[in-house]
């Protein structure tokens, strides 16, 4: 029946599949269950009444034997009647023994994820599910994207999020949320107002490090169990599988419903235990790559799947296919996508596109031990082999991260810090990683996800307080603050796609955690009266949001805003000025950003004639898409800020003559009520 034996990364001896019709095929009136396992003796297929062995009333309803096809590797068993929610598991014996084990393609689990579900995947449709729409985005440049944890999203008492939701994917449904006692915005209200076109939500498939029983531990999720399974713990009830998959529908219908994209991240390059994974106990010492007899680690978690072998790299193809289709899921990122090979990804985007090109797929161009990765450094999807990707699988600019703030988690400065050894990396992001001038890693700006920070490391807010060397992580320092819009305005106004940590925009804090992946709520959950105390850097982002949906060029996905980008740096201040060729918007846009300590006269050059005048958008104090001022460029601008001005030509035909907004989006004072000072407590 085959055997098991060490692979090379190219090698494989088994027969494999290419049907998609792996895991079950439910009707009312039989159901086909089909696992890929060449190198088994036996396959047992065996159904049971609940989803674990704990539950009361627990019973083996049957036992059935598996036929085999050695042209396929495939065991097959088909049961007349309807299995609706019946449970099963197979029994697979090899030379390496006899164990039991969910189905690698399970599409539902009982409660902490040991067996597999027959689902009638249409009556987990929630209401108006067939008008659902994807929220596709022409272009990829078009996106702004918001980075939550399910969990952290909604678990704190501040965010106005019904009880039985908070933590949960139901939370995301909840409409005109608001901050107790206030009338300030939480949750889906909240990010409407923002401006954000996504979510990336971290890991929500089925993970092991967290028991779905009590609920009570934390953690990221970046440890899989079910890839095509919501995580239970999400749910308001883990035992029953069909109740967590309608929940997350209802979840993205809600955000589309609010006009918000959901990119999903997608962990495919190791498992959560290498032993107890269905992958191991289905076909043993196949899914993963192994040298001599050991695991090879490049994950840095005990294992690196193989996606350059035949079967897993149609099982991540297959998994991604179907939260695309049976979920309406908008995009990915890929979780140390350094581990996977160039041809897998490139496969994946293919096959990606025959749904529809939009939707969005990037990832880290890293791995977590590049010593163990198992296949060549020419072969895997890092930042060095980009050009070798094709151009709309995006690649996050760690050059950008570290030239904007400095290393992640010491006290280094970066350029809003007011270093000037790091302006080369920020001018380099600022023009996509694409340009030829300043360094080209990225086909084009599609291919660059610029951002500061995100769930691991120091957050933004923690990060800049380390470096000028403050322990009080509520501080309002003005200067902590101009150095978060500096941030803000590089993000926002660079050419690639911007991605924040959900809360930089409110000076999220995690009390100086660095790694908080399995830290308390305390820690990890957004504590949404900082919207209050902060509401002035939130409209300060609102505006920048606003700026750049309102520039085409700001959001080119080609190389075209490069060439059309004049940037310059005089040791003291950055400037980039753009031309744009689209009817009804501004005509050219210059972005000033001075990181010094002193005020300085901005500087403007453009290889194109540039206006003889110009209005000011943003400033050190405000950002919006209407006038705030004329600009004035014998004045200085004020240390540690940005300047960003329009040609007012254009401005005027398009907004009139008289179209300064002096008064727009002023903050009024914060009246704080003792309830909400209770809160606060």
């Amino acid at each position: 029946m085959g055997t098991t034996a060490f692979y090379s990364n190219k090698e494989e001896i088994y027969s494999t599949y290419d049907g998609n019709d792996l895991g079950y095929t439910y009707t009312p009136e039989s159901t086909t269950f089909k696992v890929w396992a060449p190198s088994a003796e036996q396959v047992l297929l065996k159904l049971y009444s609940t989803g674990s062995y704990i539950e009361n009333g627990a019973q083996v309803l049957g036992i059935k034997q598996m036929l085999f096809d050695a042209a396929t590797g495939v065991w097959s068993a088909s049961i007349d009647g309807d299995l609706n929610k019946t449970y099963y598991t197979y029994v697979i014996k090899t030379e390496k023994g006899t164990h039991e084990t969910q189905d690698v393609y399970s599409k539902a689990v009982g409660v902490n994820s040991t067996r597999s579900e027959v689902v009638d995947l249409s009556s987990t449709d929630p209401e108006g599910w067939e008008n659902d729409k994807h929220m596709l985005l022409d272009r990829p440049n078009d996106a702004v994207i918001w980075e939550i944890h399910v969990r952290d999203f909604s678990s704190s008492d501040t965010s106005g999020i019904s009880k039985e939701h908070r933590g949960k994917f139901l939370a995301f449904t909840e409409q005109d949320t608001r901050i107790p006692f206030t009338s300030y915005p939480t949750c889906v209200n909240y990010l409407k107002q923002l401006g954000i076109t996504h979510v990336q939500l971290n890991p929500v498939f089925d993970f092991g490090s967290v028991n779905e029983i009590t609920g009570v531990e934390y953690n990221w999720g970046y440890d899989p169990v079910n890839y095509n399974v919501p995580e239970g713990s999400y749910s308001t009830d883990p035992y029953h599988g069909e109740v967590r998959i309608k929940e997350f529908k209802e979840m993205i219908k809600a955000l589309h419903d609010a006009g918000i994209g959901v990119i999903m991240d997608v962990v495919y390059n190791h498992v959560f235990s290498t032993a107890d994974s269905p992958f191991e106990k289905t076909v043993p010492e196949y899914y993963f790559r192994m040298q001599n007899g050991k695991f090879l680690n490049s994950s840095g978690c005990g294992n690196v799947t193989a996606s350059d072998k035949t079967m897993f790299r149609k099982f991540m193809i297959d998994s991604l296919r179907y939260w695309v289709e049976e979920y309406h899921i908008d995009g990915f990122r890929f979780d140390l996508m350094a581990c996977h090979d160039i041809e897998t990804m490139n496969m994946i985007r293919a096959e990606l596109d025959k749904i529809d090109k939009r939707i969005m797929m990037y990832g880290e161009p890293w791995t977590a031990n590049d010593g163990e990765n198992g296949i060549s450094g020419e072969d895997c999807s890092n930042k060095t082999n980009a050009k070798k990707l094709s151009s709309r699988i995006g690649m996050f600019n760690d050059d950008m991260r570290h030239g904007i703030k400095g290393g992640s988690d010491d006290d280094s400065k970066g350029f809003i810090q007011g270093s000037t050894h790091s302006a080369y990396n920020v001018i380099a992001g600022m023009m996509g990683a694409s340009s030829v001038t300043f360094g080209n890693w990225a086909n084009e700006p599609s291919q660059c996800i610029t951002y500061d920070s995100a769930h691991d490391n120091l957050t933004l807010w923690d990060k800049i307080l380390k470096s000028n060397w403050c322990d009080d992580f509520d501080t309002t320092e003005n200067s902590y603050i101009a150095q978060n819009k500096l941030a803000a305005v590089l993000i926002l106004s660079s050419l690639g796609i911007p991605f924040m940590l959900a809360g930089e925009e409110f000076a999220r804090t995690k009390h100086g955690d660095h790694n908080s992946y399995k830290s308390p709520d305390s820690i990890n959950s957004i504590n949404w009266t900082r919207t209050v105390r902060y509401s002035k850097l939130v409209d300060y982002y609102k505006g920048l949001i606003k700026i750049r949906k309102a520039f085409s060029p700001l959001r080119d996905n080609t190389t075209k805003a490069v060439n059309d980008g004049y940037i310059v740096y005089n040791g003291q201040t950055i400037s980039l000025t753009i031309k744009n060729d689209t009817e009804d918007e501004w005509k050219m846009l210059s972005v000033i950003i001075n990181n010094s300590d002193n005020p300085c006269v901005p500087q403007i050059k453009s290889q194109y004639e540039l206006p003889e005048s110009w209005y000011v958008i943003a400033d050190g104090d405000k950002a919006s898409d209407k006038a705030i001022s004329k600009f004035d460029p014998e004045k200085n601008i004020t240390p540690h800020s940005a300047l960003i001005i329009v040609d007012a030509k254009s401005y005027e035909k398009i907004n009139g003559v008289d179209a300064i907004n002096e008064a727009d989006d002023v903050v009024p004072d914060i009246q704080i009520s003792k309830e909400l000072m209770d809160l606060l407590k």
